[in-house]
């Protein structure tokens, strides 16, 4: 035995007390009993053998379980309370006296709480609980037995002193001390109903500090295990792991073991022998075991968790029960202890926590004394349900069933566990290893087998596995043996070599044959372990055709069956050869059986004829195989073994866990059939189970087509469909299509054939789908309600969305019919949802803001179910209530989230009283902007509507049906808004009734698009989003009435015309004038600018501010569209497209006959620009009958250009364009324009013409084609500017027209880039496996190419190859030429045998090798370069790798960044999901640079790889959005390029400072001189270092800054420094303040000087005609203090007007006050000439007046506001403190009414100011350092709620400056570091000063206590205390905390040697003590409702 275990040595208590320790004398049981009898009160009460015991629990209904449970076991909370600070003292006292006055002295390391009260599962009446004392002096297990019962004493010692001071309430006792191993003691409560028994245990800190989720280490276990100890001796040492293995559990299965306990306790009194009893422990541990494997969730019935427990007790003979979540298999001495363990007799519940102790030892206790007990028991009313049926316990593997003897289908532990040598003797139950199916039964307690293996239906029942089981299961019961699988290969092998060897029937021979891997389900690797199966396809050249097969079948069949009985003489060790009854007349069947039970493979040779002949892996069959095939008249399916390679490679090539799931449902399938018949194989009238694995790969190809996916919700998905058999319709067109007019007539009649139609992809005749279903779908819909489908709360698993057929593959005649069976919503639901919203509607109408002001105008139903185009499933809906708090547009966003709270309480108030057909869920989540509610079917369970309930303005009033809104209203609109469609829910009664009013078919078309969207929707897109849903509703609303308007149209033509308009969405321009048009001139101007944006442009025809087009990625839904416009749905029967209706994709939609908008604009001097017509049929009667021309413009040359059609370009051939423009020319007057034209069409021409796909195309308004065709004048014609772009020189580019500039110009052509892409990765794929290159690794692509940067035209790119030649990086320095020279004769052949589609040309200079691949309008050159793979099969770099290249770097003396080819990966990785919109400013800056090469010619070029890098830091640091201002952020680049000298950019995503070497490297690169632009994947890799090219930049860069804001010093740019502050070292972050966050001395003086002359001049003008003065004017915010920043501070600026006389008139006469100084701050600004530029806000508001002082020369701004307050302190002298009345009034103000707290903190500016501006100056550096920490935080966070004010980051500066350091010269990173961490202490935060008030008068002191007791944080304003600038839960500081703890791990935080800074000592809480106040208030604890309660 691996160790000493004792029979009766297990622990008895219920604890863990003493863990191995001889039963208490407490009175016998786990738990003391209720109640104070004895044993010998027991023994009275037994009479006749039988106890006479009144059980409380039988005579409790099963319904009112949970309330005996609440009212009478569990314990007093008063008590327990009381307990666990007397204990929680106790452990404090042992801590600090504890072994002191010892001769050798022992410490308290920790403390751990167990027994029931630590697990809470304590009883009330007695309880147990267990304080194990980890001590330092214990080593080891074998230190406690030496020093235990000398440490024992002295803690008897120190617990007597302890208990001198008495805890009030709690009586303290020693009883009779009965283990050598414990100290026992008693805390009872006074009335002594309640006691608890505290064991104290010195024990071995064995585990150390625990972290969570981590498995404990194997050593830790060994060792307990070589200690030879008994067991359980040592469970102390694990009281922790024990402790948190109850302790996370529900409460209600906490309640049910309270309830098991109980029952034990009642059982226990009636029982002479309680010792012999096991301890309640063990059914602690039974009763999670039955709760994890029958129910599992939260919520549950008690009777019936009772039930299971009983029953698990009355066949305790049985039980085998032990965990592995702290201990496994993995270990070889712990497997084989665990071994010992699990032979011991039944029942064996082993500790989770300690292997050695078996708390079941049923060797020692009589479990049949409770097993008694428990039979007898089911006839009670606790087991009886209130309708009179008896309460059915759980079920689940290893759970008894009803009417069963013994756990008949016990657990398996996991596989991975096992050890092969030994996994056939263990069969325990492991819960944590889900349900998996043992090798045999469990045995008895004689440890015999005592049944027989359980069959399929019993013991792999899917209804019991659990969902996380699911995986497990598949792999324990259903994957084949690996170790049979390749007994059958070798005996196949050896049968086809046999059968190729010999010639039979008249010497045929085999002309070819497939593996058997390659037929059945054994080919396509998804048989399962008990059903195998396998075809041997023999392709015979004796058959010529198809009808051969039958002439001659049967007598090969017997010639073969001959040969093979006479030559198998057991070739195969261990299989034997059997011939079954034979049932296939096409096939000769056999079956290789193993001599392992169970395990044999039914084998069927078929000899067909080679129809597919020889045809390459992935090659599409010829149509004439399929034709010949339909020739022939075969029977459906008859020839299905001719196309056995294509079916094994349409399922042989998915991913691993989608053959699982195929084996999980053939499981099922065959669970469902042997229980039809009762016997196996499956009942014959079900369909082959051959439609089951192709239904689950349709299902997973269409819900998810991920490798790795939830295998609970794929199962479900393919239920699901098999419930939907009767809509069933699947097909495939990998090898067969539409395309031969033969298969597209066989496939089309196929399709009209009943449903379920599943096609083999192989064999088009085959319908596998063939059958009976019902049975399958009952059982499936059985199934769905199975514990399989419930997840870990109890919820049910959601399946993919996938629909029985595809709106791809429905015949375009069938499109009305696809829309009505699975797109229209029942109407029955619709019914019930309607009269649910209208209830909803009214119920909000009339019970919302009763209290309050605010009133409900009217409610409003918008979104797909208002307008009639909901679709079946989950749709939207929208509920827009109107309020009279909103006047105007702006106002909608204020009280947002209290009338949202409001709302949201209604609605549960409604909710809870009114009865509803549907569900009504409102979800938990809040959110301040929207409230959301579901509304759910009852009965259609996948039905659903999620309404968003929406505020709003009431714009239009009580608008009449049919009128149309007043002009002013769009007016106040285009006044109003920010954002486009900022304000659309004020319109949603138009948007509705724009829809509503339309055809039922046209409604029905709108659903069949929006379901189209939605699966494009689906598909993986990387970056950007798809064009919103509501714009294709509007889309298809335009193709209609462009169609004819007809009501009854053919749905095809219609989806059809809607799709040609998304292809071409750079055409659309789209708007209706049903609600407003050009009449108002503020309307007219607003739709001339919204028309003139690029396009696609949809205008909302309720808002015009909303353009739908607008910022998404059309790009993505026109490629989707143009793949359907091919498909079945958009084909005639006869395969012809379908044909759109005349759509024209641009025009402008109106009423009447409204005329273009936009007009062209005039023509820049110096060249010309073209613009395109409506059509080109216009253009023609422009040009031919009105035989004139049109001048759009003249240059200065005098030259004219006419009206041209891209479209008739495009049409019309060459010839006639020469004819049209040489007749243009001369009817014009100017032949040269003429003859330009044409020599730019024929430059096309000569090209091979634009693609078609991004060739212009009509319909453009002119502004939109000025960048797409211009011509220089004077240039040659036809030359092409800078990398083939059709343009001059950038700087000529208005910078709004930036955007089109890329869109146009600098875009690669998709068409011509996917050739390049697609030959690349041809190559790639070549050189990886062409044997020329043996050794090759892999290959990456770099350069631009890789990083998807690449320019239209001509661009760079690189070709890495990893070969394992070179096995260093210093390899690369060897000569290459010979891995070049084999690479290049690759390249050749690969140019020579492969069809690529982009030109190649291949050049071998110099020692490179070069490639380029052209194509009409793209050129990439690469460079191929042999390379170290650095990163081997890693995806993210090691610090060893960084080690080894700076190692190669020192040892080759090769320049830095020389090896960073090595890393090519990671640069690709690096740019990779980028927005696409940061790819176009990177274009941009790259052709900016391209342009300036000119001028570079001298100085070395820079990589542009340098400035990608520099405009991905811009955007990170500036932006993030993916949508952003093109213009601002090439502004911000150049500003970057123009602070070069500064520089200093890198990135920690693949390295950083934690390893030495790497560290070095960077302080290295940190300290070098700028610019430092390390590359992000080697950072020895500095790309910005060639300074003289940086100078030249930086002068290009000020120049083209100047053209891009020309009128202004500099325009609007991110604010981003050219140094990042998290990059930089804290020694120098004095220096970064002083560069970069420092304001302009000459500018703050220039500042000062403007505000004293507008002070002035306010105090003199303001108010001339009244009395009221202007008694003094003072400067505040971050100016005032001397703290503000170099860009956008703050300031404001306090009037103090005698007029007002308290605080309260400030409120009323703040608005006419506001209005005179605005009107005195114009004159102001119109008579004083001042230094600085002086701006007033048009923005008018009544509270507060802004106004803005701005440089001149610098980028540097401070923003003021202007501020009217009553003058509270009066003339304040200079360092005196205001007088405590000032506070009094202002408190009594705050107490009495409904003020904000610090809403008259202006009044108080002058001391706020005083109180930082006096500091030192290092102080207010660190602050402003603080502050801009603060700016960075509030960009990356100001979307997910309101951060706290800069103001309270300032205070926090100042209070950690005088806790932790108050010199003037401080370490500033320590500073900062302090601050840091203070926020992420928040929820401690109590800061206040008593400069200005304290605590000496009472008015004052009291409110000050109360403020102090609010809410963390609580930081005061020192000049107003009822400004708490903490706010409590107000802010929210948890997202600047979280921000600060990832800053904290930053470089700022380092010093000079890369060591992290210390932080100051500083405490976050003050009290009236710490501030020098005697009062004796100590802040301990507060009310955090305490804002009113004075």
């Amino acid at each position: 035995m691996p160790a000493r275990l004792g029979s009766r040595d297990a622990g008895r208590g219920d604890g863990e007390a003493g863990a191995a320790a001889p039963p208490p004398a407490l009175p016998p049981g786990a738990e003391p009993r209720s109640g104070r009898r004895g044993q010998r009160g027991a023994r009275a009460d037994r009479a006749g053998g039988q106890p006479a015991v009144d059980m409380d629990v039988y005579r409790t209904p099963a319904a009112a379980l949970d309330n005996l449970v609440a009212r009478r076991l569990q314990p007093s909370a008063e008590f327990v309370g009381a307990a666990r600070r007397a204990l929680g003292a106790l452990g404090t006292f042992l801590r600090e006296r504890g072994g002191r006055a010892a001769a050798q002295p022992w410490r308290v390391l920790k403390i751990a709480k167990g027994g029931s009260s630590g697990r809470g599962t304590a009883l009330r009446g007695g309880c147990d609980s267990e304080l194990v004392l980890f001590l330092n002096c214990f080593k080891s297990y074998e230190d406690q037995g030496v020093r235990r019962a000398e440490i024992l004493n002295e803690m008897r010692v120190l617990l007597e002193s302890w208990w001198q001071k008495p805890i009030p309430g709690l009586s303290f006792e020693f009883p009779e001390q009965d283990a050598a191993r414990v100290l026992r003691f008693r805390l009872a409560s006074t009335d002594l109903e309640n006691w608890m028994d505290v064991s104290l245990v010195p024990a071995f800190d064995a585990l150390g500090q625990l972290s969570s989720d981590v498995k404990l280490k194997p050593q830790i276990y060994s060792r307990l295990l070589d200690s030879g100890c008994q067991g359980g001796e040592h469970a102390a040492c694990f009281a922790e792991l024990r402790r948190n293995f109850v302790n996370v559990r529900p409460a209600k299965l906490k309640n049910l073991i309270l309830l098991v306990k109980h029952w034990f306790r009642q059982v226990c009194q009636g029982e002479v022998r309680r010792e012999e009893l096991p301890p309640a422990y063990a059914l602690e541990l039974l009763t999670i075991f039955a709760w994890e494997q029958g129910c599992g969730m939260e919520a549950f019935s008690l009777a019936q968790g009772l039930r299971t427990v009983l029953g698990l007790i009355c066949q305790y003979q049985h039980l085998c029960v032990f965990w592995t979540l702290n201990y496994g298999f993995e270990d070889p001495a712990v497997r084989w202890f665990l071994r010992y363990q699990l032979e011991r007799p039944r029942p064996v519940i082993l500790d989770p926590a300690d292997p050695t102790w078996d708390v079941g030892n049923g060797a020692a206790w009589h479990w049949d004394l409770l097993a008694r007990e428990a039979e007898s028991c089911y006839e009670h009313p606790c087991f009886l349900q209130a309708a009179g049926g008896a309460v059915q316990p759980w079920e689940g593997p290893g759970l008894p069933r009803p009417g069963c003897s013994g756990l008949d289908h016990p657990i398996q532990r996991d596989s991975a566990q096992r050890a092969p040598e030994e996994s056939s003797s263990l069969d325990a139950v492991d819960p944590s290893a889900g349900s998996r199916q043992p090798s045999r039964p469990a045995p008895g307690p004689s440890g015999t087998a005592s049944t027989t293996p359980c069959t399929l239906g019993t013991a792999l029942d899917l209804s019991r596995i659990s969902t996380k089981d699911l995986d497990r299961f598949i792999q324990d019961h259903l994957k084949p043996n690996p170790q049979f699988q390749k007994q059958v290969n070798k005996a196949i092998d050896v049968i086809l070599h046999c059968l190729c060897e010999k010639h039979f029937y008249r010497a045929s021979r085999v002309s070819k044959m497939v593996h058997p891997l390659q037929g059945g389900s054994f080919g396509r690797g998804t048989d399962l372990k008990s059903y195998g199966d396998a075809e041997l396809v023999i392709f015979l050249n004796c058959f010529e055709d198809y009808g051969d097969q039958r002439a001659r079948r049967l007598e090969i069949l017997d010639e073969m069956r001959a040969q093979l009985e006479s030559w198998w003489q057991d070739p195969v060790p261990g299989l034997s050869l059997r011939f079954p009854e034979q049932t296939m007349p096409e096939a000769l069947q056999f079956q290789l059986v193993s001599r392992a039970p169970g395990s044999w493979m039914d084998v069927s040779l078929l000899p067909v004829f080679d129809a597919a002949g020889q045809f390459c892996a992935g090659a599409r069959p010829e149509p004439q195989i399929y034709s010949s095939l339909l020739d022939s008249g075969c029977q459906g399916g008859e020839h299905v073994a001719c196309f056995a390679e294509l079916r094994r490679n349409f399922v042989n090539t998915r991913p691993p866990k989608l053959k699982n799931l195929i084996l999980l449902v053939k499981h099922w399938y065959y669970q469902v059939a042997a229980r039809n018949r009762g016997r196996q194989p499956a009942c014959a009238s079900l369909p082959p189970v051959y439609a089951l694995e192709l239904l689950t790969i349709f299902a997973w190809e269409q819900g998810c087509r991920n490798d790795s996916f939830n295998t609970a919700e794929g199962l479900k998905t393919v239920l699901g469909l098999v419930q939907q058999h009767q809509q069933l319709c699947v097909y495939w067109t990998v090898n067969y299509s539409f395309e031969d007019p033969a298969i597209r007539t066989y496939l089309l009649g196929q399709l009209q054939k009943p449903r379920p139609l599943l096609l083999d992809p192989a064999d088009p005749t085959w319908n596998v789908g063939q059958g009976s279903w019902e049975l399958l779908a009952q059982e499936a819909a059985a199934l769905e309600t199975q514990a399989c489908f419930r997840n870990r709360q109890g919820t049910s698993v959601q399946p993919w969305d996938v629909m029985p057929a595809l709106l791809y593959q429905t015949p375009a005649g069938d499109l009305d019919k696809f829309i009505s069976e699975f797109l229209q919503p029942s109407r029955q639901f619709l019914a019930q949802v309607n009269k649910a919203v209208n209830a909803i509607c009214s119920f909000l109408r009339e019970n919302s803001f009763r209290n309050s002001p605010i009133k409900v105008l009217k409610v409003v139903k918008g979104g797909s179910l208002a307008k009639g185009t909901a679709l079946r499933g989950r749709s939207d809906a929208d509920i827009v209530v109107f309020l009279s708090c909103f006047s105007q547009f702006t106002e909608q966003g204020n009280k947002r989230a209290e009338i949202i709270s409001e709302i949201r309480a209604q609605l549960e108030a409604c909710q809870q009283e009114m009865q509803f057909e549907v569900k009504f869920k409102i979800p938990k989540w809040e959110n301040p902007r929207v409230l959301s509610f579901s509304l759910m079917s009852q009965t259609m369970l996948d039905q659903s509507v999620d309404f968003d309930v929406l505020p709003a303005f009431n714009a239009l009033g009580q608008l009449s049906s049919g009128r149309r809104p007043t002009s002013q209203v769009y007016v106040d609109l285009i006044h109003s808004y920010n954002n486009a469609g900022e304000y659309s829910t004020c319109f949603t009664e138009l948007q509705r009734d724009f829809i509503v009013s339309r055809p039922t078919k046209l409604k029905s078309l709108i659903r069949l698009v929006k379901h189209w969207y939605q699966q494009c929707n689906k598909m993986p897109k990387g970056k950007g989003s798809l064009p919103p849903q509501h714009g294709l509703e509007l889309l298809t609303v335009h193709a209609w009435e462009q169609g004819g308007r007809d009501p009854q149209f053919n749905m095809a033509q219609g989806f059809r015309t809607v799709l040609e308009l998304v292809s071409r969405y750079r055409e659309l321009c789209v708007y209706w004038t049903v609600n407003y048009d050009n009449q108002d001139k503020t309307v007219r101007d607003f739709l001339s600018q919204q028309l003139q944006k690029p396009r696609p442009i949809i205008l909302d025809p309720a808002d015009p501010t909303g353009n739908l087009g607008h910022n998404a990625r059309w790009d993505l839904l026109a490629e989707e569209a143009v793949a359907c416009m091919s498909a079945l749905c958009c084909m005639g029967r006869d395969g012809s497209p379908i044909q759109p209706w005349p759509a024209k994709p641009s025009g402008f939609r109106r009423d009447g006959s409204l005329r273009a908008i936009c007009q062209p604009q005039a023509i820049g001097s110096g060249r010309l620009e073209a613009w395109v017509l409506e059509d080109s049929k216009e253009w023609m009667h422009t040009w031919e009958d009105r035989g004139r021309t049109r001048d759009v413009g003249s240059s200065s040359h005098g030259c004219r250009l006419g009206l041209v059609s891209h479209q008739l370009c495009r049409k019309m051939p060459s010839v006639s364009l020469l004819e049209h423009s040489r007749n243009y020319g001369q009817k014009s007057g100017d032949r040269a324009i003429g003859s330009e034209l044409f020599t730019s069409h024929s430059l096309q021409r000569r090209e091979g013409g634009m693609p078609s796909a991004d060739r212009p195309r009509p319909g453009r308004h002119p502004q939109q084609m000025r960048c797409e065709l211009r011509m220089s004048v004077g240039r040659p014609a036809g030359a092409a500017g800078a990398m083939g772009i059709w343009g001059s020189h950038l700087y000529s580019v208005q910078p709004e027209k930036l955007e089109e500039l890329i869109q146009n110009s600098l875009r690669p052509y998709g068409e011509c880039q996917k050739q390049i892409d697609d030959t690349v990765n041809a190559i790639c794929a070549f050189l990886e496996e062409t044997r020329q290159l043996p050794q090759v690794i892999c290959v990456a692509k770099g350069g631009s190419c890789g990083r998807k940067t690449v320019l239209r035209g001509n661009s760079d790119g690189t070709i890495v190859i990893f070969v394992s030649d070179l096995e260093r990086f210093q390899d690369q320095k060897k000569s290459q030429d010979e891995i070049l020279s084999k690479i290049w004769q690759g390249l050749k052949t690969c140019q020579l045998t492969m069809k690529l589609e982009a030109r190649m040309e291949i050049h071998k200079l110099h020692g490179r090798l070069i490639f380029q691949l052209s194509t009409k309008w793209q050129s990439i050159t690469f460079e191929v370069l042999p390379a170290y793979n650095a990163l081997g099969l890693s995806e993210k770099p090691s610090p060893q790798i960084y080690r080894e290249l700076k190692r190669a770097l020192d040892m080759t003396k090769a320049l830095p960044g020389e090896f960073s080819v090595c890393f090519t990966e990671l640069q690709q990785k690096f740019f990779h999901n980028r927005p696409r919109k940061l790819t176009d400013l990177i274009l941009l800056v790259k052709y900016w640079y391209q342009q300036c090469q000119a001028k570079l010619k001298e100085s070395p070029p820079l990589p542009m790889y340098a400035l990608e890098l520099l405009t991905v830091y811009a955007w990170e640091q500036g932006c993030g959005a993916e949508n952003f201002d093109i213009v601002e952020g090439l502004r911000t680049v150049l500003g970057l390029i123009k602070q070069q000298e500064q520089l200093c950019v890198y990135w920690m995503v693949n390295y950083n400072f934690e390893n030495e070497t790497v560290r070095n490297i960077l302080l290295s690169q940190l300290r070098s001189s700028r610019p430092v632009i390390l590359d992000p994947a080697d950072p020895t890799n500095n790309v910005g270092k060639d300074k003289a090219c940086w100078q030249m930049l930086q002068q290009e860069a000020h120049i083209w800054l100047s053209c891009l804001s020309p009128n202004e010093p500099l325009g609007p740019s991110w604010d981003v420094l050219p140094a990042p502050l998290y990059a930089t070292p804290g020694h120098l972050l004095d220096k970064f303040i002083k560069d970069f966050l420092q304001p302009d001395r000459n500018f703050l003086c220039q500042i000062a000087t403007a505000v004293d002359i507008i002070c002035r001049f306010l105090q003199k003008n303001c108010f001339p005609h009244s009395a009221t003065r202007v008694q003094k004017t003072v400067k505040g915010g971050s100016t005032g203090k001397g703290t503000a920043l170099k860009t956008g501070s703050d300031a404001d600026l306090v009037v103090f007007p005698d007029s007002l006389k308290s605080y309260t008139s400030q409120k009323s006469e703040r608005c006419s006050i506001i209005k005179e100084i605005r009107k005195q701050l114009e004159a102001c600004r119109q008579e004083k000439k001042l230094q600085v530029k002086f701006e007033i806000s048009k923005w008018k508001a009544p509270r507060v007046l802004s106004f803005s002082l701005k440089s001149r020369v610098l980028n540097e701004r401070v923003d003021f506001d202007v501020l009217p307050a009553f003058n509270a302190l009066g003339q304040l002298n200079s360092g005196s403190t205001p007088s405590p009345k000032v506070y009094a009034e202002l408190i009594d103000l705050y107490k009495s009414s409904d003020a904000e707290g610090g809403e008259f903190s202006t009044c108080f500016t002058e001391l706020q100011c005083n109180f930082v501006a006096f500091r030192p100056i290092k102080l207010k550096d660190l602050i402003r350092l603080v502050k801009h920490w603060y700016k960075q935080c509030e960009r990356k966070l100001k979307q997910k709620g309101s951060l706290p004010p800069k103001y309270a980051l300032e205070l926090l500066t100042i209070y950690a400056w005088e806790q932790g350091s108050g010199a003037e010269n401080f370490d500033t990173a320590e500073g900062f570091r302090t601050v840091l961490e203070l926020v992420t202490k928040y929820q401690q935060l109590c800061v206040f000063w008593t400069v200005n008030y304290n605590f000496e008068d009472e008015t004052v002191r009291n409110f000050l206590l109360t403020q102090i007791q609010r809410t963390r944080p609580v930081i005061l304003d020192p000049a107003d205390p009822t400004g708490d600038v903490g706010g409590g839960d107000r802010w929210c500081w948890h997202l600047l905390a979280k921000e600060a703890t990832e800053w904290l791990s930053s470089f700022c935080f380092k010093d000079g040697t890369g060591y992290p800074v210390r932080s100051w000592k500083v405490p976050t809480a003050q009290t009236p003590g710490s501030c020098g106040c005697s009062h004796s208030e100590v802040i301990g604890s507060w009310n955090p409702n305490a804002r009113r309660n004075f």
